[in-house]
């Protein structure tokens, strides 16, 4: 099952209109029904205020490791990454100075080969 699907799931079931959704978390009504179809990718940011609006853990939504046996790719550094991420909890601030930082480090040239490897 997709995020998307996760999502019209719980919100169905909860018996929350996608109108009303969509109003609480400050999106259009057109853009949730993106989400949950799979036309638009959906960011952590977002997906943390839809799971806040269903008072869903935002881990539900999340591929299983089962479903996706790349869903932690080779690089045990990225895993690393998302466990920091999820030790975040609730604290907006930090999360997006941590997605902040990653991004511009992302964006970064000419780092290359400048440090050893790390594990």
């Amino acid at each position: 099952m997709t995020i998307g699907e996760k999502i019209r799931e719980v919100r169905k079931n909860k018996r929350i209109r996608q109108k009303i959704l969509a109003q609480m978390i400050g999106i259009s009504q057109g853009a949730l029904a993106n989400f949950e179809k799979g036309r638009r990718r959906i960011s952590v940011d977002w997906l943390y205020k839809i799971s806040e609006a269903l008072t869903t853990p935002m881990v539900y939504f999340l591929p299983e490791e089962k479903d996706n046996p790349r869903s932690f790719p080779g690089d045990p550094r990225e895993r690393r990454l998302l466990l920091a991420w999820r030790r975040l909890r609730r604290n907006d601030i930090l999360r997006t100075d941590f997605l902040r930082l990653v991004e511009h480090l992302g964006k970064a040239r000419g780092v290359r080969g400048t440090r050893k490897k790390m594990s």
